[in-house]
């Protein structure tokens, strides 16, 4: 990857290119031994709508191979739509080679899909179509809650209706939350009952459905970084309640609140109003669709996903012995999946029942991915697309590493884009994760891993608690030039360790992304890249990220959650953000440097808490240099970023509305320097180009250049083609 323009060179230190080379070779141990073969010619094998089906073609590989065939293979796979009952399973035994890789290319845009077209459409008048409910296996109806229409999502019947550029406003503030825990006497297990009731006028029409109609009703709730959906017990039009059940609480800090939880409602017979809208009408058996203008039933395109539980190709290869390799996926696209959650999903209340019912865990560890990859190694796709999926696009689990995503596209993503990360923090023997560097890999680890040059681009559509990439125990991975926009969470989440207990999450490199239009004013306690625990390494640099809202708070630029630590953050520009650009929830041993944070609308600026919540009582520190910090309407930095040490220095701050106006730390400029912060630090207008339209280049008098900034060239951020 090339530097930026008017970014110093800059060698990697010496004890991070020791701690690289080591992993480098236990990564190198773990992978199976591949043997030195002269270059065989290459098998090719073409996929058709009309003659070979993919299966046919992978099963067709795989007995070649059994047979002792060492060819390189690539099956080329023509223009059509190709739907998957089951997914595609690739296991070790249909592996490539370095020299001789099986090659699955697309031409001309073909499409493996996982549901079916609704067929049978009739007028039933009012302005209403309908088509029968496709049956599955068993002769039942199959249920669905997401439903694309001519190649867009159609809004399922909703109250309220949906705001599109602002779904805040979609959603039903609470006036009344409570829970009561009930008990069976029969059995002795426990539920929970929660009741929530709301002022909104859309409330008479959930109230107001039919006793038919109401188990086919989804409560869906968003609650700070939660998002729940959850059936219907009963409803009660003289208070304008609903009652919901689960097995377990959402009490504690998930409790529900007026302040920080919005509520609406799918399936709702009677908010069915709107042209583009559907309903799932179990009662007549078919789905109904109102046309929007210009669609005639004849040439209606609609696709319900009915048969791939969310996955459409698996990779599953031994993460402790044989691993699946050297395959390469290039011009495929992969689309029209429901939501899934894996077997046994600790906090579903069933995968099975209507409607599907979920209350999210942080990084939404039950989801499955359209994709999904255990024990894969040196897997590449390239120039793929993933859209229209209900779940995750992919998911590499334990013994991912170096495979690469490149070039692709994630567009209309029930959940999450990427999500890479073992299941478990793997650790090899002889290692632990108490505060350390982690220098030699585990068979079941998941490292140096690449996304790069990639679109992502509504995300969390269904679960809006979703993230376009997601590392968790995954270490020395790259999310380099990509796009990331339209996400109603963060873009990108790094680490899944609260506090200084130790992470596998470190040396991951985030640079060069661009991110905006992100949280869109529905989740809470968000941020364009965010971080949490030890992450020894990790750096994020040459960023630009901007417009980013939160629903009632932390809607920040960068974001250093509980217990970051070891993390540079440099050359980032960050603006236009709900709260500052910059937070620190306690961490220690981060450097943010040669930042820019501009034009955040409340809060403050910086934002650095002073707080202890581990036995070994670390307090928090923090170096913060040489950044540029720019406000309008709120404070530079806040109170308690007094206690957090660290060196502070050659920063420069300004607020528009003057020394006098402006409040850092607390209290005034004077003070704040008089506490020993600002070692050669400034207040003074950095003098960008046009900072009120966004141009944020400095101009040569710029006294952010006296103090030691570096101009860096910003616009190389984002998809080196786009």
């Amino acid at each position: 990857m090339s530097r930026m323009k008017g970014a110093p060179a800059r060698a990697m230190p010496l004890k991070m290119r020791a701690v690289r080379a080591a992993i480098a070779v236990s990564c190198l141990a773990l992978a199976r031994p591949c043997v030195a073969a002269s270059r065989a010619e290459t098998r090719e094998l073409t996929v058709a709508p009309d003659g070979m089906s993919p299966r046919e073609a992978l099963l067709a590989i795989r007995e070649a191979k059994a047979k002792g065939d060492a060819s390189a293979w690539t099956v080329h796979i023509r223009r059509g739509a190709y739907f998957l009952e089951a997914p595609l399973v690739f296991t070790a035994a249909d592996s490539g080679t370095r020299s001789s890789p099986v090659r699955w290319i697309g031409e001309g845009g073909p499409v493996f899909a996982g549901g079916e077209r609704l067929k049978g459409w009739r007028d039933e008048g009012g302005g209403v179509w309908s088509a029968p409910i496709p049956k599955g296996a068993d002769g039942k109806p199959v249920w669905f809650e997401q439903l694309w229409v001519n190649g867009r999502r159609a809004e399922r019947a909703r109250a309220p209706d949906a705001v599109p550029d602002d779904p805040a406003h979609s959603c039903m503030k609470l006036s009344l939350s409570e829970e009561r825990v009930v008990t069976n006497a029969v059995d002795g297990t426990v539920s929970y009952v929660q009741r929530i009731a709301s002022t909104n006028a859309a409330m008479s029409k959930v109230v107001s459905t039919a006793a038919e109609d109401l188990p086919y009703v989804s409560l869906c709730a968003v609650h700070k970084w939660n998002a729940a959906r959850q059936g219907i017990l009963r409803v009660d039009s003289e208070t304008m309640s609903v009652e919901t059940s689960r097995r377990e609480s959402v009490g504690g800090n998930r409790a529900w609140t007026a302040k920080e939880t919005i509520v609406w409602f799918e399936n709702v017979r009677g908010a069915f109003d709107a042209p583009g809208e559907w309903f799932y009408d179990a009662k007549a058996g078919r789905v109904l669709y109102r046309p929007l203008p210009g669609e005639t039933i004849g040439s209606l395109s609609a696709i319900a996903p009915t048969a791939s539980g969310g996955v459409l190709v698996v990779l599953r290869g031994d993460c402790d012995g044989d691993p699946v390799h050297d395959i390469e996926f290039k011009n495929l696209s992969f689309a029209f999946t429901d939501y899934a959650e894996k077997p046994g999903a600790k906090n579903a209340v069933s995968a099975e029942k209507v409607p599907v019912q979920f209350y999210t865990r942080q990084t939404l560890p039950e989801t499955v991915g359209c994709v999904t990859a255990t024990g894969a190694r040196r897997i590449v796709w390239d120039g793929c697309r993933f859209q229209h999926l209900g779940a995750f696009a992919m998911r590499l689990i334990d013994g991912c590493i170096s495979n690469t995503v490149k070039n692709c596209t994630f567009a209309d993503i029930g959940a999450g884009g990427v999500k890479m990360g073992s299941e478990n923090p793997h650790v090899a023997p002889g290692e632990t994760l108490s505060r350390r560097e982690i220098t030699t890999l585990a068979p079941r680890s998941v490292a140096f891993n690449t996304v790069e040059n990639c679109l992502f681009k509504g995300i969390g559509r269904y679960v809006p608690a979703g993230i376009a990439v997601t590392l968790t125990h995954a270490s020395d991975c790259r999310i380099v030039h990509c796009d990331m926009t339209d996400c109603a969470y963060s873009a990108i989440s790094a680490g899944l360790a609260w506090g200084y207990g130790g992470s596998i999450a470190q040396r991951n490199e985030i640079a060069y992304n661009r991110i905006w239009n992100i949280g869109k004013g529905l989740m809470s306690d968000m941020g364009g890249v965010y971080t949490l625990g030890t992450s020894f390494g990790t750096t994020i640099h040459d960023n630009v990220i901007h417009d980013v809202r939160s629903y009632s708070y932390g809607g920040w630029g960068i974001y250093f959650d509980e217990g970051s630590e070891g993390i540079v953050a440099e050359r980032n520009l960050c603006w236009n953000t709900t709260d500052g650009g910059f937070m620190q929830h306690f961490g220690r041993g981060c450097t943010v440097r040669n930042n820019i944070f501009a034009w955040n609308r409340i809060g403050d600026a910086v934002r650095s808490l002073f707080v202890v919540r581990n036995k070994e009582g670390i307090e928090p520190t923090l170096d913060f240099k040489n950044n540029i910090v720019l406000v309008s309407t709120c404070a530079l930095a806040n109170a308690q970023a007094v206690k957090v040490k660290g060196d502070w220095s050659n920063n420069l701050w300004f607020d528009v509305r003057g020394e006098s106006a402006a409040t850092i730390g607390g209290g005034t400029w004077a003070a704040w320097t008089q506490l020993g912060f600002e070692k050669d630090g400034s207040f003074a207008d950095p003098q960008f180009v046009d900072a009120a339209n966004n141009d944020f280049r400095l101009k040569p008098t710029s006294p952010a250049l006296k103090l030691g900034f570096r101009r860096w060239d910003y616009s190389a951020a984002g998809r080196k083609c786009r």
